[in-house]
């Protein structure tokens, strides 16, 4: 019994004595709490001051709110609501993305749905899509959605 006793004295006092392994952090951002709605940040272009200003702060805005950093984000979408036509789908989405992440979701649904019109126009329907599932998620049975739905709906199945 004095053995076994000594013994685990012995790996008790070995263990709490070794070096531990020091653990990086990733170089990843902390995850949104929101969830799905949030995008992961594009990477920014080697020179940013040669893009035009309206998407320069755009860019700036998507990284803040990757990052949950939302008091940022706004200075930074403001800023490109001086320079942006207030008609650009992509400042409209951001604003959307912004205002669902500050839980004003009604307004935000509102921008979610004139960014999708906008994006149609433009036949980019990768960004209609992302506004559409926003929507959805916000208010499935909304009479914006109803339109939209027929350009996402797989006849496949």
């Amino acid at each position: 019994m004095r053995r076994v006793l000594f013994a685990f004295f012995l790996f008790s006092f070995s263990c709490a004595t070794s070096q531990k392994s020091s653990v990086e952090p990733l170089p990843f951002p902390e995850r949104n709490p929101i969830g799905s709605g949030v995008e992961v940040p594009t990477p920014l272009p080697s020179s940013v001051n040669s893009l035009d200003e309206c998407i320069r702060h755009l860019l700036f805005a998507d990284r803040y709110i990757s990052v949950s950093d939302y008091p940022s984000a706004k200075e930074e979408i403001e800023e490109a609501g001086k320079t942006c036509s207030k008609e650009n789908p992509d400042y409209l989405y951001m604003k959307a993305v912004l205002l669902e992440a500050e839980e004003k979701r009604r307004e935000a649904y509102n921008y979610y749905w004139r960014a999708a019109k906008r994006y149609l126009k433009e036949k980019n329907m990768e960004q209609v899509f992302k506004c559409y599932s926003s929507m959805l998620s916000i208010n499935p049975d909304g009479k914006e959605v109803k339109e939209l739905k027929p350009y996402f709906e797989d006849y496949d199945y």
